[in-house]
Order: C-alpha cells, then sequence, then structure tokens
C-alpha cells in the first residue's frame, strides 16, 4: 500500500468525519414542539425535545420590540432516550405578548414558525379565558378524535390565557413513548402558544405515575397543586382510580389550601378526573363526593371534570349534594351552591371505538331528577370567560364549532 494511498484514504475520513460533526451540530432533529409549563406569577417555561443536544436557551422579547433577551436552560436525557429541552422565562411582565425562539447546541429550531405566548396576568386583574377538557389522547385509529380537538382548539388560540386537561390525556395507558403520538403530534397550534395544567386520570395511572410526571412541569408535588390566576385560585386533584391518591393527605391538603384562599380569591376552581354525582354512564364516586361539604364550607364555585365521554353541566349543589337551585340555560342572577361539570368527550366519545357501548342520555330518568342542567353527547370543549365577578361558559362541539351549552354565573 503506497504513502500516497494512505494519504488519500486519511483525509477522506477526516472529511467524513468532519461532515458529520457538522451534521450532527447543525441539523438537530426536533422530536416535540414546544409546550408551555408552570405559567405562574411573573414567569414561564419552555419545554421542546431533540434527538441530541447538551445545551439548550430561549430567545425572547416583547412583541414589536427589537431587543431579544437570551436565557439559558437545562438538558436532559429522558426515559424515552431522547433529549428534553427546559428553559424558564423571569421576571416577565404581566399579561404581555411575547415572542420567543428555541435554541438546541446553537441550533435555532423552527425558524420560519412565528413563536408566542402571553405571560400570565396579574392578580389584580380580574379578565381571563381559559379552556377545559378531559379524556384526549385515544388513539386515531382507534375511533379517537385527538385530531379534530387541536383543530378546533387552535380557531381560538388568540384568546386563550391557559387550559385545562382533566386526565386520561394518553389511551390506552399512560405509557411516555404513546405521549408525542397520540397527544403533541395533534397540538403544534395549541400548546407551543397557550400553557395547559393537568391532572392525572385513571388511564394515565396504568403505567407508573413517574412516567406522567416525566411529561409535564407543575407546581407542587404535580399529582395535586393549586395556582393563582387573577382573582381566581384554581386547586387540581388527583382522583388516581376514584377514590383519590393519597387519600388522607390530600384532603388535608385540600382543606389547609382552601383556608388560606377562601377570603383572596373571587373565584374557586377545583378540575379532577372523576366525577362525584352523575346522570351519566359513569357511577357516583364516593371519593369525589366525600369532597362536597369541603366544597360547601369553603365557597367552591366550579368543579370540572373528565371520565363520562360525554358532556353533562349540573344544577348547583350543597355539601350534601342536593340540588340548590335550578341553574338557567343562559343566566343566573345569583351564585349559590357549586356548580360540577363533566366535559370528558375531547377525543373519546362513548359509543365509538374502544368504548362502544350506546349511550343516550335521559336526565328524567336519572336516579337524581333534577340535577342535570344541560348535556349533549358529542365531542366537546369548554371555554370559560371570568370577568370580575362574573363567569361565562361555553361547551363547543370539536367537529363543527357548534355551541352545545351556555351559561353565565353572576356574584
Amino acid at each position: 500500500m503506497s504513502k500516497n494511498y494512505l494519504i488519500c484514504v486519511v483525509a477522506i475520513f477526516l472529511i467524513y468525519s468532519c461532515a458529520f460533526q457538522k451534521t450532527s451540530k447543525h441539523n438537530i432533529p426536533l422530536v416535540r414542539k414546544p409546550y408551555l409549563q408552570s405559567a405562574l406569577s411573573d414567569s414561564t417555561t419552555i419545554l421542546w425535545r431533540t434527538a441530541i443536544g447538551s445545551e439548550c436557551k430561549v430567545a425572547f422579547k416583547e412583541k414589536n420590540k427589537k431587543d431579544w433577551t437570551y436565557v439559558d436552560g437545562i438538558t436532559r436525557l429522558t426515559n424515552t432516550k431522547v433529549i428534553e429541552n427546559e428553559v424558564c422565562l423571569p421576571n416577565l411582565k404581566a399579561n404581555t405578548t411575547y415572542e420567543y425562539q428555541i435554541y438546541t447546541d446553537d441550533q435555532r429550531m423552527l425558524k420560519g414558525q412565528n413563536l408566542w405566548f402571553s405571560s400570565p396576568v396579574s392578580n389584580s386583574d380580574t379578565s381571563f379565558t381559559f379552556f377545559a377538557v378531559g379524556d384526549i389522547g385515544e388513539p386515531i385509529e382507534e375511533g379517537g378524535t385527538p385530531d379534530k380537538l387541536g383543530i378546533s382548539l387552535s380557531k381560538y388560540v388568540d384568546s386563550f390565557n391557559f387550559g385545562l386537561l382533566l386526565g386520561d390525556i394518553i389511551y390506552p395507558d399512560g405509557k411516555s413513548e404513546l405521549y408525542d403520538k397520540n397527544l403533541f403530534q395533534y397540538f403544534g397550534k395549541i400548546f407551543p402558544y397557550v400553557p395547559v395544567f393537568t391532572v392525572l386520570g385513571n388511564h394515565d395511572w396504568h403505567e407508573p405515575d413517574e412516567n406522567y410526571l416525566k411529561e409535564w412541569k407543575l407546581p407542587g408535588n404535580e399529582h395535586y397543586y393549586s395556582f393563582d390566576y387573577g382573582n381566581t385560585h384554581f386547586i387540581g386533584l388527583d382522583t388516581k382510580n376514584g377514590e383519590l391518591y393519597e387519600y388522607e393527605k390530600q384532603v388535608n391538603w385540600l382543606e389547609k389550601d382552601l383556608s388560606k384562599n377562601t377570603d383572596k380569591a373571587d373565584w374557586i376552581v377545583v378540575f379532577l378526573h372523576h366525577n362525584g354525582k352523575s346522570c351519566t354512564y359513569k357511577k357516583d364516586y364516593e371519593g369525589v363526593v366525600s369532597l362536597y361539604p369541603i366544597f360547601e364550607k369553603h365557597g367552591v364555585d366550579l368543579i370540572l371534570n373528565g371520565h363520562a365521554h360525554t358532556y353533562e353541566r349540573l344544577n348547583p349543589m350543597n355539601g350534601s349534594g342536593e340540588v340548590v337551585l335550578n341553574h338557567k340555560k343562559i343566566n343566573d342572577p345569583s351564585k349559590k351552591g357549586f356548580i360540577s361539570i363533566t366535559v370528558g368527550s375531547g377525543g373519546k366519545l362513548r359509543g365509538v371505538g374502544t368504548d362502544p357501548k350506546p349511550f343516550t342520555p335521559n336526565p328524567d330518568n336519572c336516579k337524581y331528577p333534577n340535577l342535570v342542567a344541560a348535556y349533549s353527547h358529542q365531542w366537546a370543549f369548554l371555554t370559560l370567560e371570568i370577568d370580575g365577578k362574573q363567569l361565562k361558559g361555553k361547551a363547543i362541539s370539536t367537529e363543527n364549532n357548534e355551541i352545545l351549552d351556555e351559561f353565565v354565573i353572576n356574584k
């Protein structure tokens, strides 16, 4: 073998080696688009996933301003063997639109896409809008409609401050490797712009809860937590299989949390997965019903849940679960009792796919004949607008954006 031949071989090897290194550094595959978490007070956390990478950062600025601020983050290897990029943006101005760019190893991801978000409102702000929906990530091949939900929600993206995901986020169980396939790929026009707060459903508990905790960055212990947004106090609970996760510990925490916040907030909203009393095909879950006296004692206004794959709004109840007021369809001049709403048809509907048993709601035949104020057995999500002492709600069809239910609560 000649000396010149060896030199050529070494040169070719070096050229290909440099080319590979350059490709690895400057063509990093994006595995998961950015999603917004823990949008609280004056900060927001942005996460995204890449195939490789060791460093990450976010550039952000107020909309229509010129100067970008850069914040470094952290990267970690996930349980699915990809890289999670996490950056927390601090010292945000309240209720302000920011534009942002994401970088992994100095490569700007989604270069041609305009990314933005609105920072949390201040404690003195009393007007904001959010959505709530549960039972989302049923595979399309099994009859699910997460794709339609993503499209429908995206039409309102400019109006939402945040969203609540009411459990059973991933079907058939909570495997981390199913999150991108059954959820994130359909919400690329929502999650990069609107932060979400989530709770565990029973399907999310089919796998160890650590999988769920690796997918989201939430306040507190992430199983149950609370946060303030504007003039409203929100409480997320983990109902696990209907009996509540760490029942005694969680209930004690709930009592203390409500005691500290009852007199501070104009509204108190609880979100969880399982229903309490219901006229759907689901049973009453006693773990949830046992919380009713606490809800009445501390003036809880609204309870949002999934689990039943349908939509149902109940009349206001007291701590004994008795109806205290027939809530008019459009407007109720006074606040009395707490209202419970099931929004469990975000991506799965009773009678379709893997939940094939037919269901036709008929509250007149329910064992609680005066319990239901409104119902609609369609794929749906709920939008809620708080404006001072008034709360407006609309249930919207994900198939045609028809308003299925509309109500107003005044305090």
